[in-house]
């Protein structure tokens, strides 16, 4: 197997996304799916493709999401006793 991805098609295939998707993660500008072209072809590495995902991932479970709404539900409501 090699290690890069090449096409949009096959992109979005690895990502288990659209190929809409996958072409609006490239063109976002904060930390965009790392594609590159070569002679017209899209290609991505599966060592960037790695990287990008682990990045993702870190990024979506720093806080969780159900933090801030429980902290405020807390200082919300009192028992009576």
């Amino acid at each position: 197997m090699s290690n890069f991805v090449e096409t949009w098609k096959g992109i979005a295939h690895a990502l288990g996304r659209s190929e809409r998707w996958c072409r609006y993660m490239a063109r976002r500008t904060s930390d965009p799916l790392p594609v590159f072209k070569v002679g017209g072809i899209v290609r991505l590495t599966a060592t960037d493709l790695d990287a990008w995902l682990s990045r993702q991932r870190d990024r979506s479970m720093g806080r969780p999401i159900g933090e801030a709404f429980a902290t405020e539900l807390e200082s919300s409501l009192r028992l009576v006793a």
